[in-house]
């Protein structure tokens, strides 16, 4: 089974209102364009004229004063530019400009999710629509906020709405720069929405084969290098950890891994993530109310084979390898237990203390071969860890421990801060190292402090498997799905990683 279909939306630039026609004109402004009831940007004005002066009608009347996020509607006075405005609020507040600019495309999106015509025209004075970066933030806001993962089983006329193309045309939007920046986020939404569809996707459905296939083949018709490694071929080459988690489950581990390789680049550098389709904690069980929501225990796999695509497609010239280890955690009589004793594939063994902390088991594997196959210049891991990240960032930030490198945690904030995805960059005390050495085997898979930094603890336990390369562990526990940070719909999947990643790559390909 293929991945479901969205919504086909087409991003358009354009200079003036030729886009005439539209169902709905929706107008970005800051409230420092009002004064007492009256516009006082020329720019403002020109542009509500055009729409027959039903901005400054609502201002006069305080329906709108260009506050946060403030909406009014009112039928448009040009019906030749579009039947329906829109007004929306950019306020006042310049923190986090990226997030604020997608949040703002979220509220849109909001609106437009509602919207049963085909073509929308955006416009406005705002900072968030003037500058061409922050535009293209709205632009991905805007497919957020659209964004509802399909119907199972949809009726025709669902069907229909959902084969609908609906174009959105920025107006009046910074010419080259604009159009550019603008082709550049359709590129990000597109791996973003890709990325939601694995993550909010049914365990019973989305499992390791599933992944691997669908991924596998968006990665061939994008012209990369694949290879995915079933079962048998991971027992071979030595895969016993991934092994042991994946034993219980019917649908058997899957590694896929994908390679960009441009001409002329310098440096290499690998994604890998955590890929548990489902997690039930195996023998370790969770409580039925902490297994609710596992199916997002893939996140990190779906992070990574996404963010290649982009960065592909907008051909960075950096070496990239992207490796998903997908898995699932289930009980049955060939289950890995608590007790047990694995030998990884770098030699060094295991002793599991709890089967629910089974994401760095697989990841014990995959980041050894990615480090001794590929040799790259830094590896980052993405994987929904720890509870312990949830306590210490909530879903608002993820939580960075660099490894091998005084530059790799700086790489990974410039990059957050770039694309307004929020990170903190946690402290890597040798201590945290001390607490997962075993007695039976190498290390235990749990800390021996009960309930002590569990977060740092299992960062430790990974940079075990690394080779000595400069190594980024991001645990997304808390923005995987229910984010609260700004610029991200609550409760389902946040395809939170991709403009991480992509931004990432971009730093690093300018490197010297």
């Amino acid at each position: 089974m293929a991945l479901p279909k969205l919504k086909p939306v087409a991003f358009e630039s354009r200079s003036d209102w030729s886009a005439a026609g539209a169902d709905l004109c929706v107008l970005l402004a800051d409230e420092g364009e009002f004064d007492g009831g009256k516009i006082t940007s020329k720019a403002l004005v020109g542009l509500d004229a055009d729409l027959g002066g039903v901005v400054g009608e609502l201002a006069a009347i305080k329906e709108f004063e260009g506050k946060w996020l403030q909406v009014a509607t009112s039928l448009s006075g040009d019906k030749a530019i579009a039947r329906r405005v829109l007004v929306i609020g950019g306020g006042k507040k310049t923190d986090q400009l990226p997030a604020r600019a997608r949040q703002i495309g979220v509220r849109i999106g909001e609106e437009l999710a509602k919207l049963k015509g085909p073509k929308v025209v955006i416009s406005g004075t705002s900072r968030f629509f003037t500058n061409a970066d922050l535009a293209a933030q709205v632009a991905m806001g805007v497919r957020l906020g659209i964004y509802k993962y399909p119907s199972m089983n949809p009726t025709d006329d669902a069907r229909k709405e959902l084969e609908t193309e609906l174009r959105v045309v920025f107006a009046h939007a910074n010419g080259a720069a604009g159009a550019e920046a603008l082709t550049r986020a359709g590129v990000l939404a597109d791996k973003i929405d890709a990325c939601r569809l694995l993550q909010d996707g049914p365990p019973n459905i989305v499992n390791p084969k599933y992944v691997a296939e669908n991924m596998a083949a968006r990665a061939q018709a994008a012209g990369l290098k694949v290879e995915v490694h079933g079962a048998q071929k991971l027992r071979q080459m030595g895969f016993n950890a991934m092994m042991a988690v994946g034993g219980g489950s019917a649908n058997e581990p899957q590694l896929v891994v994908m390679e960009y390789a441009p001409e002329g680049a310098r440096k290499t550098i690998a994604f890998v993530g955590k890929g548990l389709t489902m997690d039930t904690g195996g023998y370790s069980i969770k409580p039925a109310a902490s297994m609710v929501g596992m199916k997002y225990d893939m996140s990190g796999s779906a992070i990574t084979l996404s963010s290649i695509l982009a960065i592909a497609e907008l051909k960075l010239p950096v070496r990239v390898i992207a490796i998903g280890a997908l898995a699932e955690n289930m009980i049955d009589a060939h289950a890995y237990r608590v007790g047990d004793v694995l030998k990884t594939l770098s030699g060094k063994t295991i002793e599991i203390m709890n089967t629910d902390a089974e994401g760095r088991v697989v990841l014990s594997d995959a980041l050894h071969y990615t480090a001794t196959t590929f040799q790259p210049d830094y590896i980052f891991e993405f994987s929904t860890l720890t509870g312990a990240m949830v306590v210490s960032l909530g879903h608002v930030g993820a939580g960075v421990f660099p490894f091998h490198s005084d530059v790799i945690g700086s790489i990974v904030q410039k990059a957050g801060e770039a694309v307004g995805e929020k990170v903190w960059v946690l402290p890597t005390w040798e201590e945290y190292g001390d607490d997962v050495k075993g007695t039976m085997a190498d290390l235990n898979n749990v800390q021996n402090t009960a309930g002590a930094a569990g977060s740092a603890t299992a960062a430790q336990f990974l940079k075990e498997f690394v080779d000595g390369k400069p190594f980024a562990h991001i645990d997304i526990a808390g923005v995987a799905d229910g984010n609260q940070a700004i610029g991200y719909p609550r409760k389902i999947s946040s395809g939170y990683g991709v403009q991480l990643s992509v931004e990432i790559a971009r730093l690093v390909s300018e490197e010297k």
